[in-house]
């Protein structure tokens, strides 16, 4: 943490001015982060002339060769079923995966573009019908139900009643009801969710969708009523938005319902503690860096982990108002992702399909075979336990070794 106080002051500088010059450096644009996909795009058919690869594919290997095998092995991350360069057969290879989160090892679920979802069964991938092209970014495991959505208004559920009129897909989604939501809600768009197991709440991360942003804040909570099977969408952080930390979150994780971390642009984090109460209490700290974090995972209350562009990582082990700066990461890649199973066990992913693996000593980056020419950005990742990892992005989902 050298030189912290130095940049506690560059900081102050730069963003602590007046609340104009706040909603400035809420909103620019981060640096080197490429601009969000265009929403709810249904994917285009694929040109004959390149085999269902997608624009987005590079030529032959020339540089860091070793890291994307043709052939799966023990050791590599390896494409699923699921994606295949044929679309007649699998999703096509242009299909972003925005959420991934799962139950147990035997029941795993997708979202993303183009209405997509697909569950595992513990053995396989399939991919279940919604009947809708709406670009799915948030994703709800209740007990006993699913619910995968674009916007609070727009549910899409599968084991809710959704009234005895509702059009059933082949897949048995149906459309839901839709949220009731504040008038705070309107022009902002979802970046990543994240629910305890069992909590009847799905906290919502989100960015404003207008230049001049929002005062209202990047952290929602969605909530389900049995009673009377409704949803509805609240602020978690109104009237704590006035500074910068809490204007746009990019990834969210926690412990518990009660206490939730939340990282955004120019090196926001916070923490959320009475997450589910009436008054929830927001803490923000100093990343030391201006670098957008992009993905949050915490080991324990007191061990925390964040990674953001140019291959940021940071780490917070309980000081009261900073967290680290690591700086062994071996890459400078933009990352986008980070979950674990222990402090021993941590994966990372990002740009150009790069992934890294931490043992609790070091970082080793982990080959992932089959991409072709691609180089994916990864942006999801999900731990059912040690040894075992799924991980998502742009047309691409990879396990480890192949096995479920």
């Amino acid at each position: 943490m050298k030189n912290r106080w130095l940049f506690a002051a560059l900081s102050a500088a730069i963003c602590v001015q007046a609340s104009a010059t706040l909603a400035a450096c809420a909103t620019a644009d981060e640096p080197g982060v490429a601009p969000p996909e265009d929403r709810n795009t249904p994917v285009p058919a694929p040109p004959a002339t390149d085999g269902g690869q997608g624009a987005g594919d590079a030529a032959a290997c020339t540089e860091d060769c070793e890291y994307y095998p043709d052939e799966c092995t023990e050791d590599a991350l390896c494409m699923a079923s699921l994606f295949d360069p044929d679309p007649s057969i699998g999703l096509d290879l242009r299909t972003g995966i925005h959420a991934l989160v799962g139950r147990s090892p035997n029941d795993a679920w997708l979202a993303g573009a183009a209405g997509t979802v697909a569950r595992f069964d513990g053995t396989s991938w399939k991919r279940l019908e919604t009947d809708t092209q709406h670009s799915l970014y948030g994703l709800w495991l209740l007990e006993g139900a699913e619910v995968a959505f674009d916007d609070p208004t727009r549910l899409h559920t599968r084991g809710l009643d959704a009234g005895a009129d509702a059009d059933v897909s082949a897949g048995g989604w149906s459309r839901f009801a839709p949220a009731t939501v504040p008038a705070q809600w309107r022009n902002m768009r979802i970046e990543t969710t994240w629910a305890h197991p069992g909590s009847r709440t799905l906290f919502v991360g989100a960015r404003s969708s207008t230049p001049s942003g929002t005062a209202a804040g990047g952290l929602w909570r969605l909530r389900y009523s049995p009673a009377d099977d409704t949803f509805a969408l609240d602020v978690a952080t109104l009237n704590q938005c006035d500074v910068l930390p809490c204007r746009e979150v990019y990834g969210l994780h926690g412990l518990s319902a009660e206490e939730v971390w939340a990282v955004g642009p120019r090196g926001a984090a916070f923490r959320v503690t009475d997450a589910e109460s009436a008054t929830p209490v927001l803490t923000s700290f100093n990343t030391l860096t201006l670098y957008a974090l992009r993905g949050v995972w915490a080991a324990a209350p007191n061990d925390v982990w964040a990674v953001g562009s140019t291959g940021t990582v940071r780490r917070y082990r309980g000081d009261a108002r900073f967290w680290e700066v690591y700086e062994d990461f071996p890459s400078t890649q933009h990352l986008s992702a980070i979950a674990g199973s222990s402090p021993s066990d941590i994966w990372v992913a990002g740009d150009e399909g790069t992934v890294f693996h931490y043992d609790g000593t070091a970082w080793e980056r982990v080959k992932v075979a089959g991409l072709g020419g691609r180089r994916p950005r990864f942006e999801r990742i999900w731990v059912p336990s040690p040894g075992k990892v799924w991980i998502a992005g742009q047309g691409a989902l990879v396990s480890l070794g192949g096995k479920p």
